[in-house]
């Protein structure tokens, strides 16, 4: 009105307005009444913040450190729209509420759904038979894969909530599952993740963008004003996103958490594999220089992880790379160091997690636990769905010590195994995050023991260069979750960083 123009709003607008310029503080809401748990005093400061912007349609980013209970406070959300606490944004109480996740969480959505809340009514749009009849249903629960698969039909509907768990796996704006996604109609989007940031700031806009369209205004605006002045555009994003991301970690939540303790233990090549290791760097580096010579930079980049990967294969065994080795050969410190540790620790009672990105290195180490007689299970990315719920109770509720071997991509996300106390990495990740939020399948809400985790690294190789360029990635993490005064740059591996990595 003071500059010449009037303004006229719908009641429900006025109302939203007048909360919005006389906020005060967040207003709490009643927890829900049939909620089989108490909420624990951060996770009930979850749930009000989720409301807050909830009733002010909003979006949110719940990016709480890995452990501490993201999935709880979205089924509290939930259960207070279900129970009444929260009059929904508009006047659709009907609407079924959507959450999506990788598919080796499926399970675990469904059990943490029937053991905290079992009046809600779930219908899991998976398998061939899944039909797109959600009517009598509060949650139907999918996967990333399947709304890419069948989005000409599910973006023609709308739903009450959208929950997107994990929702690293649509950090890739350009990725067609981020595309499908992005096109889901709801009166309110949550996003969770405890890795909001791994690779550069592109991921952490593509998060942002989900929950709330707009907020940081177009890509190729936000990407050039990222390339022209990095640091000030970190503080604006930082700045202009505060509001609706939520994290705290662990460290400073669960005092009652027992410690972690991380160790690195570098070991030596046998003389076998530094002959192969050193006659693999000559191709690898021919390679990798042609490569950038003749690709465009996206390409060579392809190339070059594709040809380094012998190189971290070698590292855990010589028979990654050459399976028909014979045993004085193929042999493998890293398997010697970690059946000891394994046999050692079985004795005494402990369950341990084994991770590695190689498949066919847990195939060798399940050939080597066999004649041990210690009891194991595998969990990989072609273990069923169905079968993968079975092997984390078999492990939880055994009464003996066992090891559970796991994929990094398949079993780093959403499973709770606070049996083991011991973790094991095989290999490293380019990612510290990714590693951390594998470990955190042990150290989180139900572990009474101290974990201890280890990572086994072959000195004098690209392991040792790894761990120099994880550093950078954890600048950027940090960044961005901790404040722009945190510092660090988006960070994405050069032609100058895989020359650094196969140095001699």
């Amino acid at each position: 009105r003071n500059q010449g123009v009037r303004v006229t709003l719908s009641d429900a607008d006025e109302a939203l307005i007048q909360s919005l310029t006389h906020l005060r503080k967040i207003d709490q809401i009643p927890s829900p009444s049939r909620l089989e748990t108490s909420l624990r005093p951060y996770q009930k400061e979850g749930l009000d913040w989720l409301a807050f912007l909830y009733r002010h349609r909003f979006g949110a980013c719940l990016a709480d450190d890995m452990g501490l209970g993201k999935t709880i406070q979205a089924i509290a959300l939930l259960a207070a729209l279900k129970e009444g606490h929260l009059p929904p944004v508009e006047d659709e109480k009907h609407l079924p509420h959507l959450i999506v996740v990788p598919p080796t969480l499926l399970f675990n959505w469904e059990h943490e759904i029937e053991r905290f809340y079992p009046d809600m009514n779930v219908y899991a749009y998976v398998g061939k038979e899944r039909q797109m009849q959600f009517e009598g249903y509060d949650i139907v629960l999918t996967t990333y894969a399947l709304v890419r698969r069948d989005i000409l039909c599910l973006k023609e509907m709308l739903f009450h909530v959208i929950v997107f768990d994990e929702a690293q796996a649509v950090k890739n704006l350009y990725a067609e599952t981020t595309g499908a996604v992005r096109q889901l109609q709801a009166l309110f989007k949550l996003v969770m993740t405890g890795t909001p940031v791994e690779n550069h700031l592109g991921e952490y806009y593509s998060l942002i963008d989900l929950c709330l369209p707009g907020l940081l205004g177009k890509y190729d605006t936000f990407k050039t004003q990222i390339k022209r002045d990095e640091s000030i555009m970190l503080s604006v994003l930082i700045r202009r996103t505060r509001p609706f991301v939520l994290r705290r970690m662990k460290n400073e939540i669960l005092k009652e958490l027992p410690p972690k303790t991380e160790t690195d233990i570098y070991l030596d090549l046998t003389t076998h594999q530094k002959n192969l290791y050193q006659e693999t760097i000559a191709l690898i580096r021919s390679r990798i220089d042609e490569a950038y010579g003749s690709k465009t930079d996206g390409q060579a980049k392809i190339i070059a992880l594709t040809a380094i990967m012998k190189l971290r294969q070698l590292c855990v065994s010589p028979r990654l790379i050459l399976a028909d080795l014979n045993t004085s050969h193929g042999d493998s410190p890293k398997m010697t160091f970690l059946i000891e540790q394994l046999q050692s620790l079985f004795e005494e009672g402990h369950s341990a997690l084994v991770f590695s990105q190689f498949t066919r290195g847990l195939d060798l180490l399940e050939e080597a636990l066999k004649p041990g007689g210690i009891p194991y299970s595998r969990l990989d990315g072609s273990t069923p769905t169905k079968k993968r719920k079975d092997l984390v109770k078999q492990f939880q509720e055994a009464e003996k010590p066992s090891v559970f071997l796991l994929s990094l991509k398949a079993g780093g996300q959403g499973l709770n195994l606070t049996k083991a106390s011991y973790v094991f990495h095989l290999d490293p990740w380019w990612n510290p995050a990714v590693e951390n939020q594998a470990s955190d399948r042990a150290h989180r809400i139900g572990q009474s023991n101290k974990v201890s985790i280890t990572r086994i690294l072959m000195r004098h190789t690209i392991e040792e260069k790894m761990m120099l360029l994880k550093k950078k990635k954890l600048a950027l993490y940090d960044a961005v979750m901790g404040g722009a005064e945190a510092g660090g740059r988006g960070y994405a591996i050069s032609k100058s960083d895989f020359d650094f990595l196969l140095e001699a």
